[in-house]
């Protein structure tokens, strides 16, 4: 998320209102899933290590379970390294071709496939939700026949979204005495946090910006209306297969064959597995499962032509002014300034995960850092702006 919020529960409540409800899982007091867009840059950055392999030892030392770091320039690599666990319980070390979640990364995915559909000519980037969806849940959220796709995909339509630090979601999910930690969410259920009756939007369509993991689900459905497809079928079938991203996976919607390594998340002051955390919570807004090699392929395809049309492309990579702590949305993509120069991705944060996948534009290097820790965003940061400093 672009807004720190703290959830101040104890590990022993959240750990009881989970045994309350059969799921062997802890909380974090700390939000998640996250989106730390903004955060990769302008972090302040400390002194670096001047290797590598130091930077990767240090975020280690500084409470990430596992790491996994890759580099690429024009297809040739540049760095593939790993240090850490994968499971801390088996003692398992992180190799480079583990799979993390990558929480809001995801949604760089949604708005490819979203943008495929509008090359298709199927729909609309003006386009308005309420063309597309007809669902009681859609219909009750403020101006909803008056946002248009652009606008979910920018972060510019004011819709609440349902992971902001005040919504009633958090007790129903994770915090509260009846939350069901392993519960499948189904979309319907999330926009219902949306709903006017329930909290007002941000502003009206359009006229201001403000980060919402809500557009985003909405975005799938639109995907579904307008292809005909389930989400994960299109997914695979437009994006994944074509560019041979075999360990790329929608988690909340197909297996993962062979999983993917264990996902912790700091709690109390220990790092705690939440491997039951379901991901069905964030969908296309957050949910999939990928590795740094195929991240690195993915975000050099979307940039290199192979994805969309250019008058498409042209419009993903058109920013906005900064939004979000200094970063310019696009669709599906943010910009902002990092040690070395401008960046081009995205990031996310979320239970038992962080990651940054971005393209230093000055030196045209691709850079992915993955870990299976959530809650030390600040050692993620570390770690990303020293990378960025000795590759640039």
């Amino acid at each position: 998320m672009n807004q720190a919020v703290q959830h101040r529960f104890s590990r022993r409540s959240l750990l009881t209102g989970a045994a309350a409800t059969g799921v062997a899982v802890a909380a974090s007091s700390r939000r998640f899933p996250a989106h730390a867009g903004t955060r990769a840059a302008n972090s302040a950055t400390p002194t670096s290590p001047t290797t590598l392999d130091g930077t990767l030892r240090i975020g280690v030392e500084s409470g990430l379970a596992g790491i996994a770091l890759y580099a690429e320039r024009n297809g040739e690599a540049i760095v593939d390294a790993s240090a850490g666990l994968a499971d801390r319980e088996q003692q398992t070390t992180v190799t480079t071709s583990d799979r993390f979640r990558i929480a809001s990364i995801t949604k760089t995915f949604t708005a490819v496939r979203i943008l495929q559909i509008v090359d298709a000519g199927v729909v609309s980037l003006d386009d308005t939700v309420t063309q597309w969806l007809d669902d009681p849940a859609v219909a009750r959220i403020p101006y909803i026949d008056a946002i248009t796709i652009r606008q979910l995909l920018n972060h510019t339509s004011g819709i609440y979204d349902y992971f902001d630090g005040n919504s009633p979601f958090w007790q129903d999910a994770y915090f509260g005495p009846d939350a069901d930690w392993s519960r499948v969410w189904t979309p319907s259920e999330l926009l219902a946090y949306a709903a006017g009756d329930r909290h007002a939007p941000y502003f009206a369509p359009g006229e201001g910006a403000h980060y919402t993991n809500t557009g985003y689900i909405l975005l799938g459905l639109i995907a579904e209306a307008g292809d005909g497809r389930p989400f994960v079928a299109q997914l695979r079938d437009e994006v994944l297969d074509p560019l041979g991203l075999a360990d790329t996976f929608l988690d909340a919607s197909e297996p993962v064959p062979g999983d993917y390594v264990t996902p912790y998340h700091l709690i109390d002051g220990e790092i705690i597995d939440v491997s039951t955390i379901n991901l069905s919570a964030v969908w296309t807004a957050g949910a999939m499962v990928s590795t740094t090699r195929d991240l690195a392929r993915f975000l050099d395809a979307l940039l290199g032509g192979e994805l969309l049309q250019p008058a498409t492309l042209a419009a993903m990579t058109a920013f906005a002014p900064p939004s979000f702590k200094g970063a310019e949305a696009g669709l599906g993509l943010l910009r902002l300034e990092g040690p070395s120069g401008i960046l081009i991705g995205h990031s996310g944060d979320g239970p038992g995960s962080a990651g940054r996948l971005y393209r230093m534009t000055d030196t045209g290097i691709t850079v992915v850092l993955l870990s299976n820790t959530g809650g030390v965003e600040s050692a993620v940061d570390t770690v990303f702006s020293s990378v960025q400093e000795l590759l640039g």
